[in-house]
Formats: structure tokens, C-alpha cells, sequence
């Protein structure tokens, strides 16, 4: 299977790959649990409140903790492109 190069960002994901380290994880319990890219996405198109799909679209996209993304403010996101940023505190 060929690597996936994400639409938005020039990024190339081997799922393959990333599926054998979560299998890995799985077996260990000392590894961290985490969703993969489609898995997230499928998941934030069944949640039908905007503020919170864009809550969890945020901490996952950041990596920020829920304090931190809890207390962004409109001057914390810069959407200018060609590549928009969050300034986590």
C-alpha cells in the first residue's frame, strides 16, 4: 500500500505503518492509546454540535490540552495562508 499524502498540509502518512504501532500499543499497556487520522474524522462527523466538534477538531489538530484549548481566544489563531497556526500558552 503507498503512503497517504493529506490534502491539507504536505505531509505524507504511512498507515500501514501507524496501524502496526497502534497494534503495538494495544499489546502494551505502558503505550499510549490514540485514534488515527480517519478514525478522528469519522468520529467528528457524527458530532452534530459546532462548538464541540470544533473543541475536539482543535485538540486534535493542537495536540493541546483541554485547559489550553479552553482558554484560546480569537487572537490566538492566525488562518493566514499557506500555513494556519494555533499559539498554545
Amino acid at each position: 500500500m503507498l503512503p497517504v499524502q493529506s490534502p491539507q498540509l504536505p505531509v505524507v502518512i504511512d498507515y500501514p505503518a501507524a496501524l502496526a504501532l497502534r497494534q503495538m500499543s494495544m499489546v502494551h499497556d505502558e503505550l499510549p492509546k490514540y485514534l488515527l487520522a480517519p478514525e478522528v474524522s469519522a468520529l467528528l462527523h457524527y458530532v452534530p454540535d459546532l462548538r464541540r466538534k470544533m473543541l475536539l477538531a482543535t485538540l486534535w489538530n493542537t495536540g493541546a490540552r483541554i485547559n489550553e484549548a479552553l482558554a484560546l481566544t480569537r487572537g490566538d489563531f492566525s488562518l493566514a495562508p499557506p500555513y494556519p497556526f494555533v499559539q498554545l500558552a
